[in-house]
């Protein structure tokens, strides 16, 4: 719509009168257009050629038009009032007198009101009148709530300014000796922090050792050294006395050298080598104060390093030590742990396995030490004659010096000198004991018993470790290398008695069975069986079938060593059945326990 009457524009204001003036000029220019105004469904109305337009929120109905309450262009100089009032009520607060403003601003309304108000904006329109109250008294609690807000902060401010000025006093009191500030010092400081606002250098100042350098100086200039450890620049910051010790790090350049202070309150490390020699300076708003060390304090710091750093090697060497401690106890318990484990696995299998027979002898020379210390063992059951049973071979009866033997010995005809040679000078008696080992297979006692020990007169021997060992140690206790069966009261051993089969030996008879399934001790007791029924063999376990049960114990890493040999029953026979195959090697002296 389009207005009917454009009025005048209202001359400009000239002259005070305060906040509330210009809000109620602002309404008295409104009044008359709203009055003039006509009004469309656009909620926009045309006053000459201005053009503005209302929030259709406030809008309302007066002679069948709607109407709106007050215009965009109204929020903004309400805006640009508000403002205004607050920063007149905190200029007010800190430099007006009331008592004294107070009448200029009421010469200046009446001046506004009664000589530069026209007649045509004294009387707005009364229908519109409870909306320009409506306004006033919102930007009249606006106004106050706003110069509350404002009291509160500036005392809020001048509060933080006073303590922190004060701190910074008795700083710089204490720095110069103890220097009294006056108060008119105060009173500079204060105004200077309010007319110069944001960061500000720290004063200079040394303490403990320690500076604070003022701006355009640095370490180096001041004969100083600049910090550049994490720990030494919190311990400087504490002896200081700033709050705040926590160390930054950083490796931007255009930084100063070291330890340095950002904007009085951040502590940083900087890192780059392109800031070396660098010290205190701003920039713009950043300032950054190099923080130093005196020569005294950093030989007191590289004493103290030294001596934690010798603490701590001490420290890991009695760790180590604790560890070695540890690791030897521990393996140390393992080892005493897995003893009693074998002891009581031992002690269990003393229960459930089978006892282990020894038969044991010895070759006596006639002469010397041997028949008396041979003797004395036989009286004391020691060495051979603690096994279960025990002889001992030599060539003569009696001995040389014609007295009689001191036990009995079992001859066995031939000399017993033999020749040294070698490679540590041994007796070479390979032919002396051959014949002893024939003289034990056709003695047959051997056949009788598990294991057979040939043992020198004076070896230092004990029977019952060894039979310990044959019973619980892998192989010697498997089932082949033990006795299948007990010897027969009657040794027949020879041919099948079954009528037709007398060419069938009984070994074989035997290994047949074995190849059906049976083991060794049930073949025997089969092929044992009367004739016809079956072959009638009386035979022990050497028809059977069981070549890994001839075995003999390794007694040295060089080979088997001749003071105390042990062989299974087998292996004894399997010897004496070889021998017709290594005549050839009998041209050369042997020792008889690498021969054998």
């Amino acid at each position: 719509w389009q207005a009917s009457v454009a009025p005048p524009r209202p001359p400009p204001h000239r002259g005070g009168g305060g906040a509330m003036a210009s809000v109620e000029r602002s309404l008295g220019m409104l009044a008359p257009t709203l009055e003039d105004a006509e009004w469309d469904d656009e909620a926009t109305v045309h006053t000459g050629d201005e053009e503005r337009t209302f929030l259709p929120a406030l809008a309302g109905e007066r002679g069948g038009h709607r109407h709106t309450a007050f215009p965009r262009r109204l929020f903004a100089v309400a805006s640009v009032v508000a403002v205004a009032v607050v920063l007149c009520i905190a200029a007010g607060s800190s430099a007006w007198r009331p008592h004294e403003a107070a009448p200029m601003i009421a010469g200046a309304r009446e001046v506004q009101e009664l000589d530069e108000v026209p007649e045509w904006r004294r009387t707005p329109d009364p229908q519109l009148a409870w909306q320009a109250d409506a306004m006033r008294n919102a930007m009249e609690q606006q106004s106050r709530h706003f110069a509350a807000e404002q009291e509160e902060l500036s005392k809020e401010a001048n509060e933080h300014t006073a303590e922190e000025e004060a701190r910074k006093s008795a700083k710089a009191r204490e720095a110069k000796g103890g220097e009294k500030e006056t108060e008119e010092g105060l009173f500079l400081g204060a105004l200077d922090e309010l007319l110069h606002p944001g960061p500000r250098p720290m004063l200079a100042h040394a303490s403990g050792g320690y500076h604070v350098l003022q701006l355009g100086t640095s370490c180096s200039k001041e004969g100083l050294l600049p910090i550049d450890v994490v720990s030494i620049c919190s311990e400087a910051a504490k002896a200081l006395g700033l709050q705040d010790t926590s160390v930054a790090e950083t490796s931007k350049e255009d930084r100063p050298e070291g330890c340095y202070l950002h904007n009085t309150k951040k502590l940083m490390l900087g890192y780059s080598m392109d800031n070396r020699g660098r010290g205190s300076f701003q920039h713009e708003k950043d300032v950054r104060q190099q923080l130093c060390m005196t020569k005294e304090k950093k030989r007191e710091f590289d004493e103290v390093v030294r001596k934690r750093a010798e603490e701590d090697r001490q420290r890991r060497e009695a760790e180590a030590k604790a560890r070695e401690e540890a690791e030897r106890r521990n393996k140390e318990n393992d080892r005493l742990r897995k003893q009693l484990m074998a002891v009581k696995k031992w002690e269990e299998d003393e229960d459930n396995l089978p006892r282990v027979s020894l038969y044991c002898f010895s070759l006596m020379l006639p002469f010397g030490y041997e028949p008396k210390l041979l003797a004395k063992q036989k009286s004391s059951g020691r060495g051979i004659f603690a096994c279960d049973e025990a002889a001992v071979f030599t060539n003569q009866t009696d001995l040389t010096s014609g007295e009689k033997a001191p036990l009995d010995v079992i001859v066995v005809p031939g000399s017993l000198s033999v020749s040294y040679g070698g490679r540590w000078m041994t007796a070479l008696n390979t032919g002396v004991f051959n014949r002893i080992w024939l003289k034990v297979i056709n003695l047959g006692r051997y056949r009788y018993h598990d294991w057979v020990v040939k043992v020198d007169p004076d070896a230092v021997f004990f029977p019952s470790r060894l039979q310990q060992l044959l019973r619980h140690q892998v192989p010697y206790n498997s089932e082949e290398a033990q006795r299948q069966a007990p010897e027969p009261q009657s040794f027949s051993c020879g041919t099948c008695k079954i009528p037709g089969m007398e060419h069938l030996t009984c070994a074989a008879r035997v290994r047949e069975l074995q190849k059906e399934g049976n083991n060794c001790s049930a073949s025997l007791e089969t092929a044992s069986r009367e004739a016809p029924e079956d072959c009638e063999c009386e035979c022990d376990d050497f028809a059977c079938d069981m070549p890994s049960s001839a075995m003999y114990i390794n007694n040295c890493h060089y080979g088997l060593h001749g003071p105390i040999e042990v062989l299974s029953r087998r292996a004894v026979a399997m010897y004496v059945a070889g021998l017709p195959r290594c005549v050839p090697f009998l041209q050369h002296p042997w020792g008889e326990d690498k021969f054998l």
